[in-house]
């Protein structure tokens, strides 16, 4: 429907990431419904101030101490997207899991490189349990680099010893910035994402230390971090994607850790399918399946 855009790496980094801003599409293939209900907060922890959006659809007046509160971590690649690009998709969601939504709006990369986003998400989350919501309200929902982003503020949270969401759902996720999964050579030709030279996107998600980390660093790349204490966790991917083996191995971590795991892929399909559940069923399909998993933890 709408074929990416290609842009020259060779000009002016933060030019460039701004043109990609300005054409992605997200919120036109996915068009926000007219009465969903969306409110803006800042939350604060610790002199940290993260902006995030509850999104509700139908509108409902929220009930922070009793409602079920899914935190919605966006795709983008660390580089792009907004409330604006994904509230469409937020507020299908809050409907089809008859939840409230809480949208994270991270820093971006380059401005901010990581771990930024990783930060901002702990701090929200930090400050909920700041507001008496309790942990067991919450989920944490996240595609493709928020996929990454989730898993790594739940290993961020237990590494603090703060107790964790009841569980966390992810989609597509990037778990491995080195790209060392088989797939990302098997499946190269199959994948519709879109295309960057890795050592120009690596430093623009690293910023000025790239030269000093590893890309498989488990605070950038939650595959090799420690899976231990981890709650349930539902794991989607399509079999047509560079990044089938992030998830693939990630499931093999979670299981040898004890993790409550659900591992579902999407045959024949591509990059965080589920997401366009108005033009397949597949997709329908597999949110479907997310919202029966969500009944029983």
């Amino acid at each position: 429907m709408m074929p990416f855009l290609k842009f020259d790496t060779s000009a002016d980094a933060l030019t460039v990431i701004k043109e990609m801003r300005a054409s992605f599409t997200m919120n036109s293939i996915i068009p926000k419904p007219s009465q969903c209900q969306i409110n803006k907060e800042v939350f604060e922890y610790d002199g940290h101030a993260v902006d995030a959006y509850w999104v509700s659809y139908p509108p409902k007046t929220i009930q922070k101490d009793s409602d079920k509160i899914l935190l919605y971590i966006h795709s983008g690649g660390y580089l792009l997207g907004n409330i604006h690009s994904f509230s469409g998709l937020e507020c299908r969601l809050s409907e089809l899991f008859n939840l409230t939504i809480l949208h994270v709006e991270y820093r971006l990369c380059p401005e901010h490189p990581l771990p930024a986003a990783v930060d901002d998400t702990v701090a929200i989350y930090r400050a909920l349990l700041r507001q008496n919501i309790s942990p067991s309200q919450l989920m944490i929902m996240g595609d493709s680099a928020g996929g990454g982003l989730a898993l790594l503020a739940v290993q961020a949270l237990i590494n603090h010893q703060l107790p964790v969401p009841r569980g966390v759902i992810v989609l597509s996720p990037f778990t491995d910035l080195s790209m060392s999964g088989e797939s990302y050579t098997r499946n190269r030709h199959t994948d519709i994402s879109p295309q960057f030279d890795k050592n120009w996107y690596m430093a623009r998600l690293l910023g000025f230390n790239r030269v000093q980390l590893s890309l498989d660093d488990p605070r950038f790349s939650p595959l090799f971090g420690s899976f231990e204490g981890f709650p349930a966790l539902y794991i989607n991917v399509g079999t047509a994607e560079k990044m089938e083996d992030d998830s693939r191995r990630m499931w093999t971590k979670a299981k040898e850790a004890g993790v409550n795991v659900k591992f579902e892929e999407g045959l024949h399909m591509t990059h965080i399918y589920p997401m366009f559940f108005l033009y397949y069923r597949e997709a329908q399909h597999t949110l479907d399946n997310i919202n029966k998993w969500i009944q029983t933890i």
